[in-house]
């Protein structure tokens, strides 16, 4: 444990309130007087510094508010001349006359978002309990938000319907209501934003097989990515 404080305004302190006790006891302490003398002038010098260090830092500080005060006011009075001449420029026969007198970029144009990936890498483990564990990758292009994927499933073969089976936002689902004996189940994939459905992925499940393989298909063969946006 060191016994000068740590803190240099608290081993100023400390130093200062021990020199001359130290001093009028030099010779019991055996201490060298010279150094006692060079310690007393640099603790003051050392006070010094500090109460100079304390004073520019209050100056530093004082600067720096007046600095962002200073930018943010300029910043907010010249938006808002931006945005006269935008709106100008918006109500010009030559929008973009008004941006080169102004010396102003025109606003570029909003690419649409794109719509989200397409499911794939489907993997599948079946418990003990029968409960069918799904998981699978599913690329997200740039710009793409919050993604949920929702899940229809077909019992049986073909000649069955897809219905609802659930919307999850994690690239994995569980399906413990297969019924006993059902021979295969389909299940149909699709990632969702708020604007658009991806392209819906298909793959099903045929139980009895040897090692219960799995058989990945996209569907269908024409595109159905579509647009959610009204």
């Amino acid at each position: 444990m060191t016994t000068i404080p740590p803190l240099p305004t608290d081993a100023i302190a400390w130093i200062k309130a021990r020199v001359a006790p130290w001093t009028a006891n030099a010779e019991l302490l055996k201490l060298d007087p010279n150094a006692l003398a060079e310690l007393e002038v640099l603790v003051e010098a050392a006070a010094q510094a500090q109460r100079a260090k304390v004073a520019a830092l209050g100056v530093y500080e004082d600067s720096v508010a007046a600095f962002d005060t200073a930018i943010d006011a300029l910043r907010t009075l010249a938006g808002g001349q931006v945005a006269t001449i935008r709106s100008t420029a918006r109500n010009a026969a030559d929008p973009q006359g008004i941006y080169s007198a102004a010396l102003v970029p025109a606003r570029a144009k909003r690419t649409p978002t794109p719509p989200p990936g397409t499911p794939t890498g489907f993997r599948h483990t079946l418990a003990i309990d029968g409960t069918l564990t799904v998981t699978f990758r599913c690329p997200k292009p740039p710009r793409v938000g919050a993604v949920l994927y929702r899940v229809e499933r077909r019992l049986g073969g073909t000649g069955h319907n897809f219905l609802p089976f659930g919307t999850w936002k994690e690239r994995k689902f569980e399906d413990a209501t297969i019924p006993l004996g059902t021979p295969e189940v389909a299940y149909r994939v699709t990632a969702q934003t708020t604007t658009h459905d991806g392209e819906v992925a298909q793959f099903a499940v045929q139980f009895g097989a040897v090692g219960g393989p799995t058989v990945v298909e996209r569907l269908p063969e024409r595109s159905r990515i579509t647009s959610r946006a009204s």
